[in-house]
C-alpha cells in the first residue's frame, strides 16, 4: 500500500513539474519559499502586536503554535520518517538552489505556513484571506520548486493546523480599544 502511495506521489510531482514554469513564476515561488520559514509568521505577529492590533499575550499564542510545529516536525517526525527529498532521487528536477539538509516528510514550510495563518487569522479575522493565500503560496512553492512531494506538503499542512488548533484552542482575545475589538463568535 505504501508503495502505491509513494508512486502516486511521485507521479503527482512529475505532473506538477511538467507544467509551464515561466521565469516570473519561478522567481515568485523562490521568494515565497525562501520567506516561508517560521520567521515570517513570527515577524508578522510581532509587527501587528507592536502596532497595537493584537495584545502581546495573543502574540505568544502565535509563537507557541510555531514552536510546537518546529518541535513536532524537525525533532520528532522528520528524523523518525527520514523520507528523501525529490532532489536526492532526481536532482535535475529541482528549481531551488537552497541547501536542503533535512528529510522531506513532512514539509516544515507548509506546517509553519498553515500554523501561522491559522493563529494569526484567529486574531485578525479581516486579514484571513491574505494570510491563507500567503500560506497557500508558501506551501505550493515547495512542490513547484521540486523540493517536496505533494504528500509532504499535505501532511505538513495538517500537522501545522493541528499544532495551531491545539495552541490557540478556543481562545478569543479582546482589544481594550472598542474600535478594533474582535467579537466572539464562529470563525
Amino acid at each position: 500500500m505504501l508503495d502505491v502511495i509513494t508512486a502516486l506521489d511521485a507521479k503527482a510531482l512529475s505532473w506538477a513539474l511538467s507544467l509551464p514554469h515561466p521565469d516570473w513564476l519561478d522567481s515568485l515561488m523562490a521568494v515565497a519559499s525562501a520567506s516561508g520559514s517560521a520567521t515570517i509568521w513570527l515577524a508578522l505577529g510581532a509587527l501587528v502586536a507592536a502596532w497595537g492590533r493584537i495584545s502581546w499575550m495573543a502574540y505568544w499564542q502565535v509563537v507557541l503554535s510555531i514552536v510546537l510545529v518546529v518541535l513536532t516536525i524537525e525533532v520528532i517526525l522528520k528524523p523518525a520518517i527520514g523520507r528523501e527529498r525529490p532532489s536526492e532521487e532526481t536532482p535535475e528536477i529541482v528549481l531551488s538552489m537552497e541547501p536542503l539538509g533535512t528529510a522531506a516528510f513532512p514539509s516544515g514550510h507548509a506546517a509553519t505556513a498553515v500554523a501561522g495563518a491559522y493563529a494569526l487569522s484567529r486574531l485578525l479575522p479581516r486579514a484571513r484571506l491574505v494570510l491563507w493565500l500567503l500560506a497557500l503560496l508558501i506551501a505550493g512553492s515547495r512542490v513547484y520548486l521540486g523540493v517536496h512531494y505533494p504528500l509532504d506538503v499535505i501532511v505538513g499542512a495538517l500537522v501545522g493546523l493541528a499544532c495551531a488548533m491545539f495552541s490557540v484552542g478556543g481562545t478569543v482575545w479582546y482589544s481594550r480599544d472598542p474600535a478594533v475589538r474582535v467579537l466572539q463568535g464562529p470563525r
